[in-house]
């Protein structure tokens, strides 16, 4: 018997007393499994996977690369059909489990469509300077020296100080609070930072930072890190319009659920999944039949580990499969 949240809670009624009921989990445990949909139009390709501009897309560093760097790299990719880099994922990835995977990513440049995937993927061990802020408790004596807004630093070294006391507060929605994190959240000097131009490198000129009425004390220490790096491929499509939504859309759609023999347990979780907002079904684990045969179709059960071998959440996103006559991106969290 298939035991969602939603059967769950119709079991449970009105009354909000919970009854023991044959084939149904403990409800505390009921959102093992979490399948959510929400509705795609593949009728005009954009956004995640169409970037006009490139230069959008966020490196993965706490200090971005610059709109003229990442020019730059868009500039030798479409002179010479490839480029490497790192820490840029020019190709769009999804969290997939502990990994992550790519979705289809298109560009367009002088009114042509390109597809760019991943040619090769490496990670590179290098050794690089860090720069963190923690909180002090404590009053700054006298004689220390206090760095105040406005900072009169260079422009390289406002971008990390902030970004470091940003780090701080990551996760409080732009509000302070108490720090989210037992560790420092550092700002790492990457190949576009330069340590050696850096005041705060090896040990900054302050001793302590007041910001938002509080003190902080700067860290500056040296670690070796893994890099991504990535060499990007084009491969042009076409420059009618038409001809890339076409070819986009077929590209973006995995699959046509509708056209496989799936059981009618499992056409129940996918019909739960997608009949009402939030879009999402959710049982305990282990998985009913049902839904493991849906995460088999969506093509997930076979990276999906037992879940007592996830010690956090982990997420499976960006399934994008049609289910009659529409256009879903499901997704799976898994919570321990």
């Amino acid at each position: 018997m298939r035991c969602s949240r939603r059967h769950a809670l119709r079991l449970i009624g009105a009354s909000g007393v919970i009854t023991a009921t044959a084939g149904c989990l403990n409800p505390g445990s009921l959102d093992n499994y979490a399948l959510i949909a929400s509705e795609q139009d593949l009728s005009s390709i954009g956004r995640p996977y169409l970037w006009p501009d490139p230069t959008a897309i966020d490196a993965t560093t706490r200090v971005d690369f610059t709109a003229e760097t990442k020019q730059q790299y868009t500039s030798e990719l479409f002179d010479t059909g490839s480029v490497t880099v790192q820490q840029w994922p020019l190709v769009g990835r999804d969290r997939w489990g502990k990994d992550t995977r790519p979705r289809p990513t298109f560009l367009r440049q002088d009114g042509i469509f390109y597809q760019v995937q991943i040619n090769e993927a490496r990670q590179l061990e290098r050794d690089r300077w860090h720069f963190a802020v923690t909180r002090s408790e404590e009053t700054p004596p006298d004689d220390a020296t206090v760095e105040r807004r406005p900072f009169d630093r260079s422009t390289q070294d406002k971008r990390v100080l902030e970004a470091a006391l940003d780090a701080v507060y990551a996760g409080n929605d732009g509000f302070l609070g108490d720090p989210q994190f037992e560790n420092l959240q550092a700002v790492e000097y990457h190949q576009h930072l330069d340590a050696e131009a850096s005041e705060f490198v090896p040990s900054p000129p302050f001793d302590y930072i007041e910001y938002e009425d509080e003190y902080f004390r700067p860290v500056t220490e040296q670690r070796t890190v893994t890099v991504p790096e990535w060499t990007y491929t084009i491969d042009e499509i076409s420059n009618n319009r038409e001809a890339f939504q076409e070819y986009a859309r077929t590209a973006v759609l995995e699959l046509d659920l509708t056209s496989l023999d799936l059981s009618e347990a499992a056409r129940g979780v996918i019909d739960d999944a997608i009949s009402e907002e939030p879009r999402r079904y959710e049982e305990g684990a282990p998985p009913s039949d049902g839904l493991a045969e849906v995460l088999d179709a969506l093509g997930i059960a076979g990276d999906l580990q037992p879940i007592d071998s996830y010690d956090d959440r982990v997420d499976f996103r960006g399934v994008v499969a049609e289910y009659q006559g529409t256009v879903y991106r499901f997704s799976l969290i898994v919570t321990p």
